[in-house]
């Protein structure tokens, strides 16, 4: 007979059986494959799940959360010196968010060879290999990537805000600002 599986559960065994056919990749083989120079920086900006927990920090620099993304976008488009690799929240595809990081994407940057999404089929586990910087609103790539020595960049607060292992900056202009240089 066939086995019962919670919804839940039916959605975690699916994600590790597709988390073992992603491949880890370095970042030569991320530029091949995405046509990118590799001698550019490469900055991952992680997408905020939009689906919950949308007013849950003390400040921001932006109303939300899809302002956040949607501004990042905007400003990326003129940051032509670094490759930019957009990764919705997992959390996008697990609950089909309409308004998702990849539907503002397509509206956004679609057209911008030097921002393009992080491929369906390449591990997480890759981007320490080949990320310079992370951006993100403020969540668990906040801790996660300082530990790999991954300067993050957050624009709101988080379980680490202020505790000197993160570029936390103090206004829109500050933060639009150290986009346009992120490669120092």
């Amino acid at each position: 007979g066939q086995e019962y599986l919670p919804e839940r559960e039916k959605f975690l065994k699916m994600k590790k059986n597709e988390k073992n056919k992603k491949k880890t990749v370095t970042k030569k083989e991320l530029c091949e494959k995405l046509g990118w120079d590799e001698t550019k920086p490469i900055v991952a900006i992680l997408s905020s799940d939009l689906t919950d927990g949308v007013f849950d920090n003390s400040w921001s620099l932006f109303r939300d959360r899809l302002t956040w993304l949607r501004e990042t976008l905007h400003e990326t488009k003129n940051v032509l010196n670094i490759n930019w690799l957009v990764k919705s929240h997992p959390n996008d595809e697990k609950y089909k968010a309409v308004t998702s990081a990849i539907s503002e994407y397509k509206k956004i940057c679609s057209n911008y060879k030097h921002i393009l999404l992080f491929p369906n089929n390449i591990s997480i586990a890759s981007i320490p290999k080949f990320v310079h910087a992370v951006i993100t609103l403020g969540g668990s790539a906040s801790y996660e990537y300082p530990c790999f020595g991954i300067p993050v960049l957050q624009t709101c607060e988080s379980q680490c805000s202020g505790r000197g292992f993160t570029v936390d900056p103090g206004s829109k202009k500050e933060y639009f600002d150290l986009l346009h240089k992120i490669e120092k």
